[in-house]
């Protein structure tokens, strides 16, 4: 006698696998994240190497808040300690690195620059994932960039698209349907925006 039975388990953090072609703001997106300014010093803005970031479970429920307000749900609760998030690099040279990294995730976000579509590597990063099966998420990066934007940092999606002028929303409608015909035809990818 004397041990004491625990019921709790520890979990592990899940391991998440930013994937996508080079230039599509994957770093950006991650320094945004963490308030961080990784991106701006590394050589040429690529990102050369893969990169770790560990955020707690309390960092995911504030920085996802808005979203689950905007979605009528309640906040996120988990058991988990927190995601560890690795940031792969997007150039054509390091398809070794990304393969990596993909083999170590258990989900995936895989960003797409809404401005250029799907490019080379973003089918490389789909294949990759596809091969080992890992669900993932595709995050549309850089709508900021559609014609006639109005940003306001840390808004979500829905409420943003209701402050743009009637031009901004057409022309992001316009490419997320581009995006999403592209997805089909060159992926076999059956995707819709996460509110829809």
């Amino acid at each position: 006698g004397g041990g004491r039975c625990s019921n709790s388990k520890e979990l592990r953090a899940p391991i998440c696998c930013v994937m996508g072609h080079v230039d599509t703001g994957k770093t950006k997106l991650l320094d945004q994240m963490r308030k961080s300014h990784v991106q701006e010093h590394e050589a040429g803005g690529i990102t050369q190497q893969i990169g770790a970031t560990f955020f707690p479970v309390q960092t995911l429920r504030s920085r996802t808040k808005e979203l689950y307000e905007s979605l009528g749900k309640s906040p996120l609760s988990s058991d988990i300690p927190g995601l560890l998030v690795i940031d792969t690099p997007g150039h054509e040279s390091f398809t070794n690195l990304r393969a990596r990294g993909s083999s170590l995730c258990d989900i995936a976000i895989l960003v797409i620059d809404i401005m250029h579509g799907l490019e080379p590597q973003t089918l490389e990063s789909i294949n990759l994932l596809r091969e080992k099966k890992t669900p993932f998420i595709i995050a549309l990066n850089k709508i900021d960039r559609c014609y006639n934007w109005k940003s306001v940092e840390n808004l979500a999606i829905r409420k943003s698209l209701k402050n743009q002028p009637e031009e901004a929303v057409n022309d992001f409608e316009s490419r997320v349907s581009e995006t999403i015909n592209a997805l089909t035809c060159e992926s076999g990818l059956n995707t819709q925006l996460y509110y829809k």
